[in-house]
């Protein structure tokens, strides 16, 4: 009987099968006859599933009650190594009572908002460029970089 679990377990479980996978899952996308754009929707719904999965609370918990049996905090298991971890971690700052950390958020900030407003007039400079009036230099529109990519909202 198919289950979620044994679909997953027909992908790779080590460093050589996701080499060869990933060769012969981008050949197979390069030569095969089906609509190319197929493959892509259901590579995102694939990336969704396995994003959702690994960001479960409760799976999470789940995964770290079986790793607290290794009694390691890092241990080796099927070939991989396992790190118990605090992720994430974020120190709340603003909790402080720093009078002084205040202070510089608050430059900070209008830091920030100079620097948006200093792009936004750099944006909006025409291409063939201007003199600053402030400064006397001459200032060009900065260039855009980009790459060209199909997206997929599902």
């Amino acid at each position: 009987m198919e289950t979620a679990i044994s679909t997953i377990s027909i992908f790779p479980s080590n460093k050589l099968e996701l080499e060869q996978y990933k060769r012969k899952l981008k050949s197979e996308i390069l030569v095969n006859d089906r609509d190319p754009l197929a493959i892509l929707l259901q590579l995102k719904f694939v990336e969704k599933t396995i994003a959702d999965i690994l960001t479960d609370k409760e799976l999470d918990d789940h995964f770290i009650t079986e790793a607290e049996k290794y009694k390691e905090k890092t241990f080796e298991h099927l070939g991989a190594k396992f790190t118990i971890a605090e992720t994430g971690v974020k120190t709340e700052y603003s909790e402080s009572g720093d009078s002084k950390w205040f202070d510089l958020q608050r430059q900070l900030t209008d830091l920030k908002k100079k620097i948006k407003e200093r792009e936004t007039f750099l944006a909006s400079l025409p291409y063939e460029g201007t003199v600053d009036p402030e400064t006397g230099l001459f200032l060009t529109k900065p260039p855009k970089k980009s790459k060209t990519k199909v997206t997929v909202t599902i």
